[in-house]
């Protein structure tokens, strides 16, 4: 084997970037960094749609997946594959889990990521432009943090944030702090208005600058390299059906919630009955490698613009409520946002529906779903892509608090400054809103993803057959090797799940420089 490192890090996204460069700051420490997708080192270099925060970009730098919904209904999965990952590619929105959420980590039996541990690593990643350096926020980190000031709301964005206070909801001046609830501009990872602000842009330009970091791009992992149960390296594809191997004391995966349990499979590591079928030895048996796949599930209600009311350039997303939903005792497990514009270009089976390229409206996402999925592979060949099942609303509470979290999108986007600026609503109308089964229908017909899968490789104790990693974040039965990324959450964060994935790279970085 060739070119010998301290670390290998596979994946450059929002742990990935973190982890690598936190590590590289010890000049004694050799650090490789290696991407599936392209690099751009420098911004004059990077493309237009990559850094324009006012769209997510989820076509040119996509991994392409897709994924069952529900019953047998599949739909676009965007993952960034791109130095920077889905951060670079992402609605740049910069929220942070609650206390609670790591309260439910530490009952999973991870003690280290009670909430007290966690905040000063949300707090090292953090340049918060707006509150600085304080008890709850960090300043100079990697991560520029700022907030929609009120004169830069969009007309339909004010309308919103209005709507939501005249319903009776509280104003929320800074939804990172641990106890805010109700309405208020959305954190996001950006220095200005305009552009977006990845990982890979807030960690690496640092890191290059050292001899002991490499960056490694357009090269994807096929599995783990072992001696016996101690990870050595890692196998390369590097095209035209060429591999290569690396050698390292340490191997890091931080490549995402579907992909990081593919190495691990691809490597001999998961559940006995699945490495069998495919074809491969068995090295640890971990059942739960690819199970428990959380996401948060959203629907709306959407509008057709009229003429003239927006503008592309537009931040599409700016306002966002955060409350309890109907019926739960869970702190902030619902997010209505103002959707201020979406191009339906890449999803024609919705531009058909709208009959209109462009909506706006109210979406909801609810935060803590009951309802778990799985990924699997279907053959050992890293090209072909996984059989990824969401397998959302798969409860009743699930299909319920949707139905519920309809309606009151609808009392928000018929409030005055809203509703006036759309020419028609998409399905619904006052009469659908009345029929309990046909609300049913629409949050079926209308559900989709909000592209945050996490724990696929979740955490927990060696006496949990489900958990795949220990609190550490050591794959269980191996040595020397590391999960770094959304996969390890136990269970999902009351947000986008961006800065807790950098949050979780932070954590491991610090672990591994003890060492």
């Amino acid at each position: 084997m060739t070119n010998e490192f301290d670390y290998v890090v596979v994946g450059s996204g929002s742990a990935g970037a973190a982890v690598a460069a936190r590590l590289s700051e010890d000049p004694s420490r050799k650090v490789l960094l290696l991407d599936a997708g392209p690099d751009f080192p420098v911004i004059e270099d990077t493309p237009a749609e990559i850094l324009n925060g006012s769209a997510m970009s989820l076509a040119l730098h996509d991994w392409n997946y897709r994924a069952e919904i529900n019953d047998g209904r599949k739909i676009r999965f965007p993952r960034g594959k791109i130095t920077g990952g889905s951060s670079a590619v992402g609605a740049t929105i910069a929220l942070r889990g609650t206390p609670n959420n790591f309260e439910e980590w530490v009952a999973a039996g991870n003690p280290a990521w009670a909430w007290d541990n966690v905040l000063p690593f949300y707090q090292k990643l953090e340049d918060d432009l707006d509150y600085g350096d304080d008890a709850v926020h960090g300043a100079g980190g990697p991560i520029p943090i700022r907030r929609w000031q009120s004169d830069e709301l969009t007309p339909v964005g004010q309308a919103f944030l209005e709507s939501s206070l005249k319903a009776g909801y509280a104003e929320v001046a800074d939804h990172n702090n641990p106890t805010a609830t109700g309405v208020g501009p959305i954190p996001s990872n950006r220095r200005d208005p305009a552009v977006r602000f990845s990982s890979a842009m807030g960690y690496l330009p640092a890191a290059r600058q050292r001899e002991n970091f490499t960056v490694r791009a357009g090269v994807q992992v096929n599995r783990v390299l072992f001696d016996g149960n101690k990870a050595i390296g890692v196998e390369l594809s590097t095209g035209n059906g060429s591999t290569e191997a690396v050698h390292a004391r340490h191997v890091i995966l931080s490549a995402g919630s579907i992909n990081s349990p593919a190495i691990l499979l691809r490597s001999g590591i998961g559940p006995a009955a699945d490495l069998g079928w495919l074809g491969t030895d068995v090295r640890v048996d971990l059942p739960g490698v690819g199970d428990n796949l959380i996401d948060h599930p959203r629907t709306g209600v959407f509008m057709v613009p009229k003429p003239g009311t927006f503008r592309q350039t537009d931040p599409f997303l700016q306002t966002i409520l955060r409350t309890t939903a109907e019926g739960s005792s869970e702190f902030n497990d619902m997010q209505y946002y103002m959707v201020n514009h979406f191009d339906l270009a890449l999803f024609p089976e919705l531009q058909m529906l709208a009959n209109a390229p462009v909506i706006f409206g109210v979406m909801a996402v609810h935060q803590k779903p009951q309802s778990r999925g799985r990924m699997k592979l279907t053959t050992l060949d890293p090209s072909v892509d996984p059989n990824i099942k969401l397998n959302l609303l798969d409860t009743e509470q699930d299909i319920q608090i949707l139905v519920d979290a309809i309606r009151n999108c609808w009392k928000l986007v018929n409030q005055d400054g809203i509703a006036s600026l759309g020419q028609s609503f998409i399905v619904l109308s006052d009469e659908l809103m009345e029929e309990e089964e046909m609300l049913r229908y629409y949050v079926k017909l209308s559900l989709d993803s909000a592209y945050h899968p996490v724990g696929t490789a979740r955490m927990g104790p060696a006496s949990d057959e489900s958990a795949v990693v220990d609190e550490r974040l050591r794959v269980h039965g191996t040595e020397n090797l590391y999960i770094a990324d959304a996969s390890v959450m136990p269970e999902i964060v009351n947000c986008n799940t961006n800065l807790t994935s950098t949050m979780i790279g932070e954590r491991l970085a610090a672990w591994l420089r003890e060492s």
